[in-house]
């Protein structure tokens, strides 16, 4: 049996699916099984995958699509691995991602990440997680923080164990858009995480990206989330990180019209026009300090840290 399970959940990805498998056939740990869940996709995803002509890759079609968070139950239930590793079509490994992540693995551990490039077609560059670009990682119970902090971890740099994941259950309906982060969240309440501080992966940004397709949706999912996990947290965490999602909710109400009086109101009743005015400012000490500065990523050795390339 492999030692680790990728899930690759595919729809209509042949612009940038060859570059993402031959990241995974470049790894420099061999024992892997790549699951490719194809959603019922009407482009050449499917030749793409069969042309890799390599034994490990298991080629699966779903008929209809049925949206990210039920392809990810069923890819999952494919999978025979000890570790799920999860690589997204337009996004890429660099070549030791797997062996240096599971040199951490320990057996109570039930989440390994690693640090993220996002890359644009434009080559700018810049740490995925801008809330630790100039720190490590955080490690051990990282519960809290992923509501503190947001999800910052990346899917495509992530590693759970199989057997945490399948004792969950499946992916609740409600999830739709941020299966993801409904994992991070289930996984790490009760066991540790481990993160590797040098580059794994590179992450696309394009206009075609779900979290930019679906914003709205994903800020939907995660007050969801917050809800269903307020009785492991702080109050005072809760009611801010409510405040934060409404206001981003409103926001997206404000620029759409028709919605705008509700956009609104809920900015008023739910949300926190103070954060809302300071995200501008934010923005842009995170890119001056990027000028001044040098970001953890760009310290890392070459072989962890470079491009990238097909």
């Amino acid at each position: 049996m492999p030692e680790v399970s990728i899930i690759m959940n595919v729809r209509n990805g042949a612009a940038t699916l060859r570059e993402a498998i031959d990241s995974v056939l470049a790894q420099t740990f061999a024992e892997w099984e790549l699951v490719a869940w194809d959603d019922a996709s009407t482009d050449e995803t499917p030749a793409i995958v069969a042309a890799c002509g390599d034994s490990r890759i298991r080629l699966f079609r779903s008929d209809r699509s049925s949206g990210l968070g039920a392809a990810r139950n069923a890819a999952i239930a494919a999978a025979r691995g000890t570790w799920l590793a999860f690589l997204d079509q337009d996004d890429l490994w660099v070549p030791d991602k797997l062996s240096s992540q599971l040199a951490l693995a320990a057996p109570d551990t039930g989440l390994i990440y690693g640090r993220t490039v996002s890359f644009s077609e434009d080559r700018r560059e810049r740490d995925y997680d801008h809330r630790h670009e100039f720190t490590d990682l955080p490690e051990g119970d990282i519960f809290e923080a992923l509501f503190s902090d947001s999800c910052f971890v990346s899917m495509s740099s992530a590693m759970l164990r199989r057997s945490l994941v399948n004792a969950l259950g499946a992916i609740p309906d409600e999830i739709e858009t941020c299966p993801d982060y409904w994992l991070f969240l289930a996984v790490t309440a009760n066991n540790p995480a481990r993160a590797v501080q040098t580059v794994v992966c590179r992450y696309r940004v394009h206009p075609g990206s779900m979290s930019r397709q679906r914003a709205r949706r994903v800020d939907e999912e995660m007050l969801w989330l917050l809800d269903q996990w307020q009785w492991r947290l702080p109050a005072d965490l809760v009611a801010w990180r409510r405040r934060v999602l409404n206001t981003l909710l409103a926001f997206e109400d404000l620029r759409r019209p028709g919605h705008r009086w509700s956009g609104l109101a809920r900015l008023w009743r739910e949300g926190s026009l103070p954060y809302l005015l300071s995200r501008p400012a934010a923005r842009a000490w995170r890119s001056v300090r990027r000028t001044v500065a040098t970001p953890r990523w760009r310290l890392a050795a070459p072989q962890a840290g470079g491009r990238v390339t097909a």
